[in-house]
């Protein structure tokens, strides 16, 4: 073996302590930097962070992650009673409590056409421009504005008009009345099944009242894992108004996360507390003494603290659930430790702390690698949560090996006899057959692990889903259930419209919704910024067919009793806008509307301009992409979309471990001759092959969080057999049950604190959890067996 590894044991303990001491203070130095040029740093508590970015391009990746944001945080309350004076009453007791608080950027409940007179003569102003497809139609039809002129006059003398008759002799097409009825029918379509009932949205079901309030959680108020949070906010002050027969229903993506991220974040915490006090039982009683457990937990704490301040230093932000899987890395971490104690402990011939270190260089230094190289390949992932796990523990375990070979030195070594007692089973180990033993067991492994692959290859597939990583259950699904069947929308998938200017999004978003409408199945009903904001084009259209109604202008005020003449002032009206069309652009469209289309209109990104159709409900997800015909029109299918970009990575993982595999048969070459190299090198494809037939055999598909297991145990894995044969290599006796004993040590206390993770209920950690348990055990039994055939 040409190990380079064996100069740094030249140097003294001071030099090795230099670099710990520069190591830690440049994160450190770094992190105050960030912290002070960016006035702190935050934790990320987004859920839909826990998730990679759409491949799309750019720009509309960031059109969608605007909308995401936008309806992501959007939560329903339904007040439910059999009296809807008190459904009403509770609600605005609610409405009253949330109002103004800081976890909403919006509390609705309230919604009364006669509050919005600014919208009214909105209409009215913009009459001329806002005549609908089907209205434009029938008055350019033949004798179609006299028919259109007819139906007016029905209006004008009928009972009731939505609109006020005082400028009637402005507006004697009823124009206005025609558009807000446009308005209404399009609210009514486009969003819940509820309807205004005494000034608030309301749905009467089975004898039961439904009164709606609807919320939209501000940054600080969509923070998972917060006890402070909207959610928590909702359900303290709802739970106290539980009585008298009304009930609270919960509606929206905003109470699943918190129910998940809350139980995720409490079941790993408990996991991670349960499994350090298990690996400090197992070390109490291995060392008999504290000296060993008090610096191993201290070294694990300053990697814990050192990775934090690493991530936040490197990504101004951290991830909470990187942080709460970090404490995962008390299994890695400890590795080091345990390596370097048992020799403290039981190797008399090593006489002091720096033999010591000399001793494991070698082997820590190639452990040290392996790890490293694996966590450095996720860094590439397009994935950012990925890389900051990735950081972190890079980070984290780097500073556990620099704590090893840095400080532990100077811990003096134990007065008297320095002894351990190692297992029969290990001193009895060298008497069997080691090259039969190893090429038997390693044969029977193989050969287990791909005849099940084979018999069971149907069952071997790369697929994400993305619904199957959090199940909805109790109340929060009796709830939805309740909710879908009364509110009746549910959008999952929605349309993106890009053009070069405002006009050209909106005439491309009329475009598609005509095909909607077009087709019975597919128009379940949408919110559209054209519905209520037509493009230009369409404004010219509209003014085309009223100029034709402009024509019989004189009959139609005669008819309702005014003076003809005043037909020349409708004329001039009309002439004096020809150049003024409504756009959100120019900024002449009423506060309430904009904040009514805010979800649909995203604006200017990236220069262009986007717009989104969002179905109330898909129901063919083929046919509504079969729509998006164009460059510029895009459906997003949320859950199927995010399942396929994590489908891609689970790929681009595979292939990382493909680089990885290769770079690390190259220095594996470089510091081992060739047939220890291979034997080696084999171990990751012999993890890969026994994971993929447990799942094969379970069913359980190969996807994104248990594949990024694979990757980590291909650095850890090859850590065992790396000290195995450093062992056979060792000069020292007392090492030749040592080693092996430290090693089994070392994987207990990883597989006890990566293995609990498949405890959880928590789908994503307990897949990696999972994953990682079967390759440690599978890289622990083969580093046995292969320890005997090298």
């Amino acid at each position: 073996m040409k190990n380079p590894f064996l100069k740094l044991t030249k140097f003294e303990n001071r030099h090795f302590l230099g670099v710990w001491l520069a190591y830690h203070l440049l994160i450190a130095v770094g992190f105050g930097v960030v912290f002070f040029v960016n006035k702190g740093v935050a934790i990320d508590a987004d859920l839909m962070n826990m998730f990679p970015k759409s491949f799309e391009e750019e720009s509309i990746r960031a059109a969608d992650e605007r909308l995401t944001d936008a309806t992501g945080q959007n939560v329903f309350i339904l007040v439910e009673n059999e009296d809807f004076s008190k459904a009403r009453a509770t609600a605005v007791t609610v409405y009253d409590s949330l109002l103004g608080s800081d976890n909403f950027s919006t509390v609705a409940l309230f919604n009364d056409m006669n509050e919005l007179g600014d919208v009214t003569d909105f209409i009215f102003k913009y009459r001329w421009n806002m005549l609908d497809q089907e209205s434009i139609d029938l008055i350019n039809s033949d004798g179609g504005a006299e028919v259109f002129a007819q139906n007016a006059l029905g209006q004008a003398y009928g009972a009731f008009t939505l609109m006020p008759l005082d400028n009637l002799d402005k507006d004697p097409f009823m124009l206005a009345e025609n558009n807000l009825n446009n308005y209404l029918d399009a609210l009514q379509s486009s969003g819940t099944a509820m309807s205004v009932k005494d000034g608030v949205m309301a749905s009467q079901k089975d004898g039961k009242w439904y009164v709606m309030i609807r919320g939209i959680l501000s940054k600080k108020g969509a923070a998972l894992a917060s006890q402070d949070n909207g959610v928590a906010e909702i359900y303290s002050v709802c739970n106290e108004l539980e009585t008298d027969g009304t009930k609270f229903i919960y509606s929206g993506t905003p109470f699943h996360s918190n129910e998940s991220s809350n139980s995720a974040s409490n079941e790993i915490s408990t996991i991670s507390t349960i499994s350090l006090a298990v690996v400090i039982l197992i070390l109490l009683v291995v060392f008999k003494t504290p000296k060993p457990i008090f610096f191993s937990v201290g070294s694990i704490l300053v990697s814990i603290l050192t990775a934090i301040l690493a991530t936040l230093a490197v990504f101004q932000k951290m991830h909470i659930l990187t942080l709460v899987f970090g404490t995962s890395l008390i299994g890695s971490c400890i590795d080091y430790s345990l390596h370097y104690f048992v020799q403290w402990a039981g190797n008399s011939e090593l006489k002091s702390g720096r033999e010591i270190r000399n001793h494991l260089l070698p082997g820590l230094s190639m452990a040290i690698i392996s790890s490293c190289l694996c966590f450095a390949m996720l860094l590439f992932a397009p994935f950012n949560m990925l890389k900051q796990m990735a950081f972190f523990s890079l980070t984290g375990l780097i500073s556990s090996f620099l704590t090893t070979v840095a400080i532990y030195p100077y811990i003096p070594l134990p007065k008297g006899e320095r002894s351990m007692k190692i297992s029969s089973v290990m001193r009895s180990s060298g008497k069997f057959n080691r090259k039969l033993i190893g090429r038997i067991g390693i044969t029977v492994m193989f050969v287990l692990s791909i005849g099940s692959i084979l018999i069971f290859h149907d069952n071997l597939r790369i697929k994400n889903n993305i619904s199957g990583l959090y199940k909805m259950e109790g109340r929060l699904l009796e709830d939805e259930i309740k909710a879908g069947s009364i509110i009746q929308y549910s959008p999952t998938g929605w349309f993106i419209i890009r053009g070069d200017t405002e006009n050209e999004a909106l005439s491309a978003e009329e475009q598609l919704t005509a095909k909607l409408k077009a087709d019975p199945a597919l128009n379940t009903g949408y919110i559209s910024t054209s519905l209520f904001i037509p493009s230009v084009d369409m404004q010219k259209k509209s003014r085309e067919a009223s100029r034709k109604l402009l024509d019989i202008a004189e009959f139609q005020l005669e008819a309702l009793g005014y003076d003809p003449s005043l037909a020349e002032n409708l004329r001039a009206d009309f002439e004096a806008g020809e150049n003024d069309f409504i756009s959100l652009e120019a900024g002449n469209v009423p506060k309430f509307l904009s904040d009514s289309i805010s979800s649909v209109w995203l604006g200017q990104i990236n220069g262009k301009y986007y717009t989104v159709v969002l179905p109330s409900r898909i129901t063919d997800s083929a046919a509504y992409s079969a729509l998006a015909d164009s460059d510029n029109v895009f459906f997003i299918d949320k859950m199927s979309d995010m399942s396929s970009d994590l489908d891609r990575l689970t790929i681009m993982i595979l292939e990382f471990f493909l680089i990885a595999y290769v770079i690390m048969f190259i220095i594996l070459k470089i510091f081992y001759k060739l047939k220890p190299a291979m034997k080696i090198i084999s171990i990751p494809l012999l993890i890969v092959c026994a994971t993929a037939a447990v799942f094969a055999i379970s069913g359980t598909d190969l996807e994104f969080f248990s594949v990024t297991g694979l990757i980590l145990v291909f650095g850890l894995g090859l850590d065992y057999i790396i000290y195995m044969i450093e062992n056979e290599k060792a000069e020292h006796k007392s090492t030749s049950t040592l080693e092996p004993f430290a090693t089994m040590l070392s994987f207990v206390t990883t597989v006890i604190s990566f293995g609990a993770l498949a405890l959880s209920s928590f789908m994503p950690v307990h897949l990696i959890g999972l994953s990682i348990t079967i390759g440690l055990a599978t890289a622990y039994i083969s580093t046995m067996f292969y320890d005997r055939s090298l």
